[in-house]
């Protein structure tokens, strides 16, 4: 498809918003839509992370549990098929995804991870099936292809640990995975 044709997002929540009043609807829709207009004006401190989400091919993945990094996976399988497919990388494209819950956990640092016994806590194994003592999920081990987990169906490929996604334009609010360290920020 050429992008070209394809409706442009303003111009179609414009086309919606004037449906909407056509039908009747318009007292609460345009306010609605007042929020697309007036942009990112009235970012809160804590929704500073905002800002980072500027692709033009946006997604957001939820991830509620940790599943031995299968949702990372999905996250890396969104890139790839951009890249892959659309030629679309970053700064085009932004995935962000947002941790909750149990896979919370998955946004501490190494030194969390041991302290709290944080993988006897939510039950990921490392490569060694041993009790993970720091965060398999932030980066691969050091010439590594795979993340040093063990339990889920298939391996996870190092190009879906957190750091690797951030490097293509996934965002994770309030981490930063700078030189193989991990820490919230």
């Amino acid at each position: 498809m050429i992008e070209e044709s394809l409706p442009k997002r303003r111009e179609f929540l414009g086309k919606l918003a004037a449906g909407a009043v056509a039908l009747g609807l318009s007292g609460r829709l345009p306010r609605a839509f007042a929020a697309e207009r007036a942009g990112l004006t009235d970012i809160t401190p804590s929704d500073k992370w905002l800002t980072s989400v500027t692709g033009k091919h946006r997604q957001f993945f939820d991830m509620p549990n940790h599943e031995n990094g299968m949702g990372l996976l999905h996250v890396r399988n969104y890139l790839n098929t951009l890249r892959d497919t659309y030629k679309a990388t970053k700064p085009d494209v932004t995935a962000v995804v947002s941790f909750y819950g149990m896979s919370t956990l998955m946004g501490f640092n190494d030194a969390m991870w041991k302290k709290y016994a944080l993988g006897n806590v939510l039950k990921v194994m490392d490569g060694s099936n041993a009790a993970a003592t720091a965060n398999v999920f932030a980066a691969p081990p050091a010439g590594s292809g795979s993340l040093s987990v063990t339990g889920a169906p298939l391996a996870i490929p190092a190009d879906a640990s957190i750091a690797a996604l951030q490097e293509r334009g996934g965002v994770i609010s309030g981490w930063d995975c700078s030189a193989a360290q991990n820490r919230r920020t």
